[in-house]
């Protein structure tokens, strides 16, 4: 049937077979402030809690219309605040949310609050003394730099084996290593500042004929810059020619 003006507002449409009754919900001050449907077909509303003074609070949820907690504690704003806690998989080839079952732990020690952590190989075994966890030990991260030089040195004469740290990079040097057939003197000097010909020495190393090798571990690596100079002074102790040689050790990173 045709729209029909009975003096009541109220209005039907004929929609197929169907009669509908059309309703708009408004404002009871201001009627042109009405609730609209968005093009899902949803109607929209806003959800509100009371504050602690009685006032109303507009509901806040994210863009996917998860919540959005504070999760602080106030005791005038905000005395009952929201949480979430953290819930772990089970070990499963294919975890899902029925997997989604173990909670997290964590412990308080002094004025920290630590996450339990269980480190365990990838068979899901805990690591222990019969199953241990393996562990490189390297002096420092970066690439590892082995510098070797080798000079032959007449007697009583010294040989220079200088490394220049690369660009950009920082030379963290750990080891210097020198052997001669016969005696020898190795002085380690670190350069003050890139070109600048000036040295500080660091160590001073001597060989024996009962032990010809000189091994200076830098347990405390000398932090080098970038374009700066290692220098090793070779010096042959011994009263004929002979070979010396050195390698600087360390990484850049």
């Amino acid at each position: 049937m045709s729209d029909y003006n009975s003096g009541l507002p109220v209005r039907t449409e004929a929609d197929g077979t169907d009669e509908r009754l059309h309703a708009k919900i408004v404002d009871g001050a201001d009627p042109t402030k009405r609730m609209t449907v968005d093009s899902d077909l949803n109607a929209h509303v806003e959800v509100h809690g009371n504050n602690p003074t009685g006032g109303d609070e507009v509901l806040r949820l994210s863009e996917i219309g998860a919540l959005t907690p504070d999760g602080v504690y106030d005791a005038s704003n905000n005395t009952k605040p929201g949480n979430s806690g953290l819930i772990a998989s089970t070990r499963n080839a294919t975890p899902s949310d029925t997997t989604q079952t173990q909670r997290i732990t964590s412990i308080t020690n002094a004025l920290k609050r630590l996450l339990d952590v269980s480190i365990h190989d990838e068979d899901g075994n805990a690591f222990s003394a019969s199953n241990p966890l393996p562990v490189t030990s390297v002096d420092s991260e970066g690439v590892e730099v082995n510098d070797y030089g080798m000079d032959t040195v007449a007697a009583g004469a010294s040989a220079t084996h200088d490394y220049t740290v690369t660009a950009l990079k920082t030379l963290k040097l750990s080891q210097v290593w020198a052997s001669a057939s016969g005696k020898m003197k190795i002085e380690i000097k670190i350069e003050t500042a890139v070109a600048s010909g000036v040295y500080t020495t660091k160590y001073v190393g001597f060989n024996s004929t009962a032990n010809p090798n000189i091994d200076v571990p830098v347990k405390e690596n000398i932090t080098v810059a970038a374009g700066v100079r290692v220098r090793v002074i070779r010096s042959n102790l011994d009263k004929q020619s002979q070979d010396l040689y050195t390698t600087i050790g360390g990484h850049e990173i």
